[in-house]
């Protein structure tokens, strides 16, 4: 695929936010392996990714009973540990000095796609955030897709948004950091070099799932309160799993129901 650099991708996203949401586990592949210069982050879950400043990108950890927040730290050597996420954080980057950043990751669900330009993030509402300078980051890519292809609806009506690319949708953001930074968590009091870390999970999960139920589907609502609508377009919208087909998705109640072992949230945009 084709790469385009951050100034060319905020020309077309118009900056903003990206959430991801997910209860499975992560997957590495071999196209995964990254140079020895650079410790790959993979994020995942109920996160909105804010790239509406092109000095540096954000991750949201909206408020969401329920869910828990961790990052996995797999050393270059030694075991993997896994801590919580909490407080706000931030890359260290001092001295670093990274080309422009490649950005590509089309799979990405697109709130403009749902309410236009004028859409807004209001990332820096969540609870905790880290922050993460562009110098730092080497490129921003799909690392996982959705083995389902999906549409949106509007919550109000049930009418599908025209303005959505119906797709196979990005379930996990990889980010490649430079090695020479330190990720500094909980309001600095964790500090973790990179140069000592082989790669990075965050997952922001729910701790416990209903059996049959979309999280996708029942967790959407926890981004709009970290999105700014236009006035005129104050709706909320509904993840549908269509898997190439036209048939409704299967539902209980007001929840959609999904047919695979499990389910996940993924990928949106602002705007």
């Amino acid at each position: 695929m084709n790469q385009m650099n951050r100034r060319d991708f905020l020309s077309v996203l118009g900056g903003g936010a990206v959430s991801v949401t997910g209860v499975s586990a992560f997957a590495s592949t071999s196209s995964d392996k990254s140079p020895a210069d650079v410790t790959s982050l993979y994020v995942k879950g109920l996160v909105l990714l804010d790239l509406g400043n092109p000095h540096l990108i954000r991750l949201g950890f909206p408020k969401a009973p329920g869910h828990k927040a961790t990052l996995s730290v797999v050393p270059q050597n030694g075991s993997r540990r896994t801590i919580a996420i909490k407080g706000n954080g931030l890359v260290e980057a001092q001295g670093i000095v990274f080309p422009e950043p490649k950005i590509f990751v089309p799979e990405l669900v697109r709130m403009k796609e749902f309410y236009g330009e004028g859409v807004k993030s209001r990332v820096d509402k969540c609870p905790s955030v880290i922050s993460i300078p562009s110098n730092a980051i080497r490129s921003i890519s799909t690392s996982e897709v959705s083995k389902a292809r999906y549409t949106f609806v509007r919550a109000d009506n049930g009418e599908e948004v025209t303005g959505f690319r119906p797709r196979q949708v990005a379930e996990t953001i990889k980010i490649d950091l430079s090695s020479a930074g330190v990720l500094k968590l909980d309001d600095g009091k964790v500090n973790i070099p990179l140069d000592t870390t082989r790669e990075l999970r965050a997952e922001y999960a729910p701790e416990r799932t209903e059996s049959g139920f979309d999280p996708y589907t029942d967790h959407c609502g926890h981004y709009f309160s970290y999105i700014e609508r236009p006035a005129a377009l104050d709706f909320d919208v509904v993840p549908r799993r269509i898997s190439g087909s036209t048939s409704p998705t299967p539902r209980v109640g007001h929840h959609f129901m999904m047919t695979d072992s499990y389910a996940v949230c993924y990928i949106a945009a602002v705007p």
